[in-house]
């Protein structure tokens, strides 16, 4: 029963990131879209394979190990107690919170919250989740959050300004929606 739904939100995911991926894809150009962060590049970055802690001029491909670390980007596996990055592409795993302040191509797990601005992938923790665009899934035991969400938010309490997609909670909030409120289930499949 445990592998039937592991393999169902696995396959959930993947199915709502590659749908949402298409639908943002095939939008009309002339609808906007929230702002994203811009990154302005003045230093010289160095690429490690391997950091144990890490600070805001390293690109890290492959491992970082840290306490409460920084870096610029982070390709492949980020164990930490709290996590920071700019750009991060892989798996973070943190005790207390893993914040990516432009693009996450990511599974974020956190025993406390996730932060990204822009989410490909999937957030899940015991407190919070927060997207500014978030493709993919999020799943909190307390509180979803996204600007604009494609995909699915599962928890306690769900909100978003815009969705394409599927809120599963006790309170869900979609402030575009004609129904801005409802418990349970909430959905918007179109803007």
């Amino acid at each position: 029963m445990k592998k039937s739904i592991v393999a169902l939100f696995a396959c959930l995911s993947l199915a709502t990131g590659a749908y949402a991926q298409e639908a943002a894809e095939t939008t009309q150009p002339e609808q906007q879209k929230p702002a994203q962060p811009q990154r302005v590049e003045s230093r010289t970055i160095e690429t490690v394979p391997f950091a144990f802690g890490g600070e805001e001029t390293i690109d890290i491909v492959g491992l970082r190990l840290s306490a409460w670390g920084k870096c610029n980007d982070i390709t492949g596996l980020d164990l930490a107690i709290g996590g920071e990055a700019v750009n991060a592409y892989g798996l973070q795993l943190a005790l207390v919170r893993n914040k990516v302040i432009d693009r996450a191509g990511a599974l974020q797990l956190a025993l406390g919250w996730n932060e990204a601005g822009n989410l490909s992938g999937m957030q899940v923790s015991l407190l919070s989740n927060h997207a500014d665009i978030a493709k993919g899934l999020q799943v909190g035991l307390l509180l979803n959050s996204a600007d604009d969400m494609r995909g699915v938010q599962i928890g306690l309490v769900n909100t978003a300004n815009t969705i394409y997609g599927y809120q599963i909670g006790l309170i869900n909030v979609i402030k575009s929606s004609p129904v801005t409120f409802f418990p349970i289930i909430n959905f918007m499949l179109g803007y």
